[in-house]
């Protein structure tokens, strides 16, 4: 089971200087859209911003959504940095600074919830409210709570080895295959499946060492900001996992945040606001207007 298990850890990751003085070295990009209330939307990994399409379109009117694009994903991009990571934490912080967004509310996707967090962590005051969508401290503990980065390393290392050694058709293949088993919503396949493919092979897979070494659940109890952690557990359940055990390791991750709250969909892959849109509009509304 852990080899099926690490398989599918692999795919929901799949499912973004405090100063920045010279764009041609920046990760991150921002299209502002939208009057109100200031939203910043980051992506996942292999994404990028047009995920949020539906979203936007939806409270466009009420709030005003900062698109947080990263080179790398769902383009052919390269930037060379040392901790990728975390410049692109950095990048996001200097931008609510530079651009004075008061009561800003971070929404992130899986790695992009993820780096929410970690700027709520370092940052105790900088935003209102954060909901990250499937993103956790450490996503290799998800389904194997005793990992260390030690052994996440590995793990990784034999991961950018097989993402090198693929032919374009067999890159093609793995991602259709990792795309249906992160959206249950067959119709928004083709999409995702388009970023993935165009997303540099050699960002994605330093982002992917980066995530499955970097625990950031010591951080958490620095939360100040209310949270709101939308879970999926279906995809997993075809490992023998229960969502009663899905849930734990969620709560096992994120008990540390004071103000935290957990949400688990019913029947959601990782993409939660594609497969269950009603349900993930009603928490997000229900959230902020608290």
């Amino acid at each position: 089971m852990k080899t099926s298990v690490f398989n599918y850890l692999l795919v929901i990751l799949f499912a973004c200087s405090l100063q920045i003085v010279n764009a041609s070295t920046a990760l991150v990009n921002v299209e502002v859209v939208g009057k109100g209330r200031p939203l910043i939307l980051v992506h996942g990994m292999s994404c990028d911003s047009s995920v949020w399409d539906e979203f936007v379109q939806n409270y466009k009117d009420r709030y005003q959504f900062h698109l947080v694009s990263i080179k790398g994903f769902g383009n052919n991009e390269k930037i060379e940095s040392p901790h990728y990571l975390t410049q692109i934490r950095d990048e996001i912080i200097a931008y609510i600074k530079n651009n004075s967004l008061q009561n800003a509310v971070f929404v992130g996707h899986s790695m992009g919830g993820f780096l929410g967090l970690w700027i709520g962590a370092v940052e105790q005051e900088l935003l209102s409210r954060i909901i990250s969508v499937d993103g956790i401290p450490y996503f290799p503990a998800a389904q194997m709570p005793g990992i260390t980065p030690e052994v996440a390393q590995n793990m990784a290392d034999q991961m950018k080895v097989g993402m090198r050694q693929m032919s374009d058709g067999q890159t093609k293949a793995n991602q259709e295959m990792i795309v249906a088993g992160m959206i249950r919503n067959k119709d928004k396949h083709e999409k995702v499946v388009k970023m993935g493919l165009n997303s540099h092979p050699e960002v994605v897979g330093q982002a992917y060492t980066e995530m499955f070494t970097t625990d950031i659940r010591p951080l958490m109890s620095k939360i100040r900001t209310p949270t709101l952690v939308l879970g999926s557990w279906a995809a997993y359940g075809q490992y023998g996992f229960t969502k009663e055990a899905i849930s734990t390791n969620f709560l096992n991750q994120i008990n540390l945040i004071p103000a935290a709250r957990l949400e688990m969909a019913s029947s959601a892959y990782h993409f939660i606001f594609y497969d269950e849109p009603e349900w993930f509009y009603e928490q997000v509304e229900k959230f902020l207007s608290e």
